[in-house]
């Protein structure tokens, strides 16, 4: 399962460097505030990152990414996102230790779940509030998102 979520990250990234595919960096202005959206991608997997990153940006968000809770912690501290799309299984820091870690320090900007595995599970225990499972429609990724932020 893992390797198929995977193949089709690698897919989709591919698809996405094609020529007809434009290096968006416009800004996308969050509901109700002056600026950008800002959104921190936390996942190990480089491909799916990738995929996750560069949907986002083509509808114009500003996205950065870490490789783990522990550097994302790093991250938000010293420029908080306005979202945060979380995988749960990770290396040194994993998603549910980095989300408690994040709400203990006093931010409750919205996490969206992202895993191939307990997405669901994890979002009703953690209490965050969205989530998708692995493999996803990017479709539905922009929904969640633009809901999460309006």
């Amino acid at each position: 399962m893992a390797k198929a979520v995977v193949r089709g990250a690698r897919q989709e990234v591919a698809r996405h460097r094609g020529p007809s595919s434009p290096d968006t960096k416009g800004k996308r202005k969050r509901k109700g505030s002056e600026g950008t959206a800002a959104v921190m991608v936390v996942d190990d997997d480089a491909a799916i990152a990738r995929l996750i990153s560069l949907t986002l940006r083509e509808d114009g968000y500003a996205v950065r990414s870490a490789h783990d809770g522990q550097d994302a912690l790093g991250a938000v501290s010293t420029a908080p996102p306005d979202l945060i799309v979380l995988d749960l299984e990770m290396p040194v820091m994993n998603g549910r230790t980095f989300f408690r870690e994040l709400r203990a320090r006093g931010l409750d900007m919205p996490v969206l779940i992202v895993s191939a595995f307990g997405a669901r599970a994890g979002q009703r225990e953690l209490g965050a509030e969205a989530y998708l499972t692995k493999p996803f429609n990017p479709e539905d990724l922009r929904e969640k998102v633009r809901g999460l932020l309006a």
